[in-house]
């Protein structure tokens, strides 16, 4: 079983998920926490530690929204053998990992997996419509 968090600033984890059990119309069992960057990071961390704790004999990717970002950073510390740290997390993104998680796939090819699917879900549209008239 893979397990998975989101870890971003705001509730920004929070609406991804929604949006993406919207779409799939199907419960998402993936843990969302939110950094208040108002705050120390101790909370946020403490939450992270807990969930991790239930989940020790599992293979967990953790989703983050930016590298470089507070979420990120405190996350650096959990980088381990059945740990993957995923930053940039999209939509697409997110929906790769929903559709592939349950298919007999390892952790490490699930997150090429992800990651290629959250690049490949941006796009610029001036890029298929052609050059643009004045």
């Amino acid at each position: 079983m893979i397990k998975a968090f989101i870890i971003t600033h705001g509730n920004l984890g929070k609406e991804l998920v929604e949006v993406a059990r919207s779409i799939l119309e199907t419960p998402i069992d993936i843990e969302c926490i939110s950094f208040d960057w108002r705050e120390d990071g101790t909370k946020t961390l403490n939450k992270i530690q807990h969930n991790l704790k239930k989940y020790e004999d599992d293979d967990i990717i953790i989703f983050t929204d930016m590298f470089g970002g507070s979420p990120t950073n405190i996350c650096f510390q959990f980088d381990r053998k059945n740990i993957e740290i995923l930053t940039g997390i999209n939509l697409p993104g997110l929906l790769k990992f929903l559709t592939y998680k349950d298919k007999k796939i390892n952790l490490k090819a699930l997150v090429k997996e992800v990651k290629k699917g959250a690049i490949d879900g941006i796009n610029v549209i001036g890029e298929y419509l052609g050059e643009k008239k004045s």
